[in-house]
């Protein structure tokens, strides 16, 4: 399994010079099985992965590309627009995301490509689109593939997620708020053992007592998470958009000091697992 982090900032992206060397792309994380090609969040990171995508289903490639959504907040399908494997007749997209009891993931997509909005309806793109709406639990796919949906605390339904493949395993948990006084289990145990754990980072801790109810971890919580769960390594993730190339250094450094396979996550990064 490869990993490769195309968007790493959290809420809206960052063009600043200051913030460059981290990334300014909102989240969009590659997942690489060699039998699949897998998609978390379509933030604007998407939009460079999907030049790179496009080019190899013209090269005549592989055509599928399996797409998981966190959640539908702007900052993690603001990219689909300017996904160029939707403008291509020979793509097969697979988007899959938490199921909501008032609203179908279709209509989502559906609502944010409304003309007020932008100039291509979802149903102008070439591109074979599918949506399938995902329960709690384990879902097994036919080439080996496992993935587990596991809700977690953030306005609206938002799901981390476990995937499993030949014996390595990679767990998404962006977006994530524990409780005030301990860690949610339920992100410690989806990410028990695990090889990588990306984690929703955004708030130094001085920070969090401000921002409760946002939705959103420290990264001394993203740590304490890998350590209760004894995952192998933890990616800090979902940078606040105020938080420069300097202070994202600090924090690396400081996660660290706890935790030696901590380590933040930046735009191009890839990880062999």
């Amino acid at each position: 399994m490869r990993v490769r982090f195309w968007g790493v900032r959290g809420s809206v992206s960052t063009p600043e010079q200051n913030k460059l060397q981290v990334g300014g792309n909102t989240s969009c994380v590659e997942l690489d099985t060699g039998n699949r090609r897998i998609i978390l969040d379509a933030g604007t990171g998407i939009r460079p992965l999907g030049k790179s995508v496009a080019k190899d289903i013209i090269a005549g490639k592989s055509r599928e590309i399996t797409l998981f959504l966190s959640h539908t907040h702007w900052d993690h399908i603001q990219g689909f627009p300017v996904f160029a494997p939707a403008f291509l007749s020979d793509a097969d997209i697979h988007v899959y995301g938490p199921a909501k009891a008032n609203r179908k993931l279709e209509q989502l997509f559906s609502g944010q490509l409304a003309y007020d909005y932008w100039p291509v309806k979802l149903n102008h793109f070439p591109a074979k689109i599918r949506f399938t709406e995902l329960e709690e639990g384990t879902h097994n796919f036919p080439d080996g593939l496992v993935v587990t949906a596991r809700r977690h605390i953030h306005p609206g339904v938002a799901f981390g997620y476990r995937f499993e493949y030949e014996g390595k395993s990679l767990v998404y948990c962006t977006d994530v708020e524990h409780f005030q006084n301990h860690l949610d289990e339920r992100v410690i145990d989806l990410a028990s053992g695990a090889d990588l754990l990306v984690h929703d980072a955004q708030y130094d801790e001085n920070e969090l007592d401000s921002r409760l109810g946002w939705g959103h971890s420290t990264w001394k919580q993203a740590v304490d998470v890998s350590i209760a769960a004894k995952a192998k390594r933890v990616a800090l993730f979902h940078m606040d958009p105020d938080r420069n190339d300097e202070n994202c250094a600090r924090m690396e450094k400081d996660a660290q000091a706890i935790f030696p396979g901590a380590f933040m996550a930046r735009e191009g990064l890839t990880i062999e697992l």
